[in-house]
């Protein structure tokens, strides 16, 4: 009862947010894709075209990284200072703190799914490939939300804490999309600094859409598995500091 009384909350939230979000704008939802396709439209500028990354079907190779990546980076960015800017409705209104955080995640996570199909299908037809393989996509997607609500749970309870966390995040995330693949592919690491990439969360929880959309072979299963065990190690450790902070959580509001 009290789970379904949960997602009632957070769906109600979400709705709500979805309607707001793009209230008395002239483009309205063509905003969901036009950000995610300039940042694509300039970034195979500048690779494809300045840098000349020879990559087969390059386009959509970017389109496997960048699209999870923004979903990944910003709903984090997003999230971790929530509790600290929501405190006055957490402190005036008995609510769970993880339904306001559930609700702006999934609010993130529809436009996410939405702007992907919308951008990846025309590249995805126009190279002749099989269609089918993207019946396979929702296996991708639970391990990226799993993991990205883990992050983000965890760095906002630690946000009310240690304040800085917010403003260190966004420059540890500028400096960590460089060493991500998401432009390039993990061959063009030398050997001795591929460790970076081996324990860095985020390319597990990405590979799966990449695999998916453009290998296409054997490889979106592994991926696939090795995301699902990443996220649950995040899932976890979210929840233990979770449950390590609950009872301070209120007072350092």
């Amino acid at each position: 009862m009290e789970l379904k009384f949960f997602w009632a909350q957070v769906r109600d939230l979400t709705v709500a947010s979805l309607k707001s979000r793009y209230r008395k704008t002239f483009a309205g939802f063509i905003w969901v894709v036009l950000n995610p396709l300039l940042m694509f439209g300039v970034q195979s500028l500048v690779f494809k075209t300045f840098m000349r990354i020879q990559v087969p079907d390059y386009n959509l190779f970017l389109l496997g990284g960048l699209l999870p990546w923004i979903f990944f980076s910003s709903t984090i960015q997003m999230t971790t200072p929530l509790f600290v800017t929501q405190s006055h409705l957490l402190r005036s209104f008995k609510i769970n703190p993880m339904v306001i955080f559930g609700s702006q995640v999934l609010d993130n996570f529809i436009n996410f799914v939405a702007s992907f199909l919308l951008i990846v299908l025309p590249f995805y037809l126009t190279t002749g490939r099989d269609f089918s393989t993207l019946l396979l996509l929702p296996l991708a997607l639970i391990p990226l939300l799993i993991g990205t609500l883990s992050i983000g749970v965890a760095l906002s309870t630690i946000n009310v804490f240690f304040r800085d966390t917010n403003f260190v995040m966004g420059f540890i995330f500028n400096l960590l999309f460089y060493v991500t693949p998401v432009f390039y592919p993990k061959e063009y690491i030398p050997t001795n600094w591929q460790w970076i990439v081996d324990f860095n969360p985020a390319v597990y929880l990405l590979n799966p859409f990449r695999s998916l959309i453009y290998f296409g072979d054997g490889t979106f299963w592994m991926a696939t598995l090795k995301g699902f065990v990443v996220s649950l190690v995040l899932f976890l450790t979210a929840v233990i500091i979770w449950k390590r902070k609950r009872n301070a959580f209120y007072h350092k509001l």
